[in-house]
């Protein structure tokens, strides 16, 4: 379907569905784990998998993954190569940890060695405390004040009416529900 009509459906879907806040957030945590890791080794292929396992907020994932990504590509590439080499390096009490834990059978592969993806993985999760609180509590003051004024807007009402739109959108809603 065409971009500029499917992405709007997309997002009153989002406010109009019966998802609650906490699946949001937790979709946009998602994306920042997402954006915040090199999506090139073996980690990503488990990163798709819990993609499908987790009851979280897929679209909230998929619209945060560029913002958070393009945060990583314009310099937080930086901060987690340094937490990564804090923590796989420079530290040397967890030397004994990192010897051990990295030569379990499925952890080897999983590249947790590199810097990149270690810090990665500590800088998502810290961040995703205060940033689960905050789009939570977003999320449900947009699913409130936004909901009911979407409905009465007049491009929505303008929308309604016009015939061939109206079948567009139905035919992506069936879509999007399908699936």
């Amino acid at each position: 379907m065409l971009f500029f009509l499917n992405f709007p459906v997309k997002i009153i879907q989002l406010l109009e569905s019966n998802t609650t806040p906490g699946e949001i957030a937790s979709g946009v945590c998602f994306g920042l784990l997402l954006g915040f890791m090199p999506l090139n080794g073996p980690m990503a292929i488990v990163l798709f998998l819990c993609f499908f396992l987790f009851k979280i907020n897929r679209l909230t994932a998929m619209l945060t993954l560029p913002l958070f990504k393009l945060i990583y590509i314009l310099g937080g590439y930086k901060l987690t190569d340094i937490a990564g080499t804090y923590l796989l390096v420079d530290v040397d009490y967890l030397a004994v940890f990192w010897s051990h834990f990295l030569y379990f059978p499925v952890i080897t592969y999983l590249d947790i060695n590199n810097t990149l993806v270690a810090g990665g993985l500590v800088f998502s999760f810290v961040a995703s405390i205060p940033i689960y609180v905050v789009s939570r509590i977003i999320a449900k003051k947009l699913k409130e004040q936004y909901s009911k004024k979407l409905k009465n807007t007049r491009f929505v009402k303008w929308f309604k009416r016009v015939p061939i739109l109206q079948k567009i959108l139905s035919i992506a809603v069936k879509q999007n529900d399908t699936e």
